[in-house]
């Protein structure tokens, strides 16, 4: 599994000023990893509005998760939610994007939802045929797979096509060795996966108990507080770093006052679909 790293080493080739590598060969009859992804849309917030609100409650969640109190930030973080429409794949896409601001760290973003995918359209890519269930089925190995997108530092390993056995595929041993190989070989990379819903897939809680860190998104207004509390007994607690509180469309006082700008702070009214964090 070590050339997962041959092709992820790229992006720190490039950074450090050194040559990359062409792109890999398409032995396998797998469609070549596409030319830059379209403009990323609106909803990336962190690089489309980066003086927004949005994207500075963003920045604040990466802070709280990669410089915690006690100096050891989770290097796998899973990105789940009790149901669907809370905009799980919204936080991870922004959170992702937000950690490769930083001036060190670099993300290879994991979309583990294989039953109903969208993170691809975050970063103007095509719908992908092959990702990690082409991987996890043996069909292809993880370079071939791998996407780098419009956003530095960030990889993103799409789901792929749907498959009849989601299950049992991100429960096996195949998953469970490729999340601890991607964690341990570099202390700046962070892995962040989209998965499914807790409440509606019995996977997802198999994952949580592979991955150093929890983000759990709640809608506002929407989540039935019975569904939250039942998704959250199903992972442990010692691993939930927060709850993201989504939707939340009141304006936020602090930032009424000193809202972010990259010239200094000045007074701006809160987005309407701002993420309380």
């Amino acid at each position: 599994m070590g050339k997962i790293y041959e092709a992820l080493e790229r992006g720190r080739k490039q950074k450090e000023g050194r040559t990359v590598l062409p792109a890999l060969p398409d032995p396998a009859g797998i469609a070549p990893a596409p030319g830059p992804a379209a403009a990323p849309p609106q909803e990336l917030w962190v690089v489309s509005e980066p003086d927004s609100l949005m994207a500075e409650c963003f920045r604040f969640l990466r802070s709280k998760i990669i410089r915690p109190a006690d100096g050891n930030p989770p290097r796998t973080i899973l990105v789940t939610s009790a149901l669907m429409g809370e905009g799980k794949t919204f936080v991870a896409a922004n959170l992702a994007s937000a950690i490769c601001q930083g001036l060190e760290e670099s993300v290879l973003l994991l979309d583990a939802d294989l039953r109903k995918s969208t993170l691809h359209e975050f970063f103007g890519m095509a719908y992908p045929k092959h990702g990690l269930s082409t991987y996890l089925s043996g069909q292809a190995s993880i370079p071939e797979l791998l996407r780098k997108t419009t956003v530095e530092k960030l990889t993103v390993l799409p789901a792929g096509n749907t498959t009849d056995i989601p299950a049992e595929l991100l429960s096996s041993e195949r998953m469970k060795a490729l999340l601890q190989e991607v964690r341990d070989r570099y202390p700046d990379r962070f892995v962040v996966i989209d998965s499914p819903p807790l409440e509606l897939t019995p996977e997802t809680a198999v994952i949580a108990n592979a991955v150093d860190g929890i983000v759990f998104v709640v809608r506002c207004g929407l989540t039935p507080r019975n569904a939250v509390k039942s998704a959250l007994s199903k992972v442990s607690r010692e691993k939930l770093l927060g709850l993201v509180f989504n939707g939340y469309n009141k304006p936020l006082k602090l930032y009424d006052q000193y809202g972010y700008h990259k010239y200094g702070y000045k007074k701006k009214k809160a987005d309407t679909n701002l993420t309380k964090l």
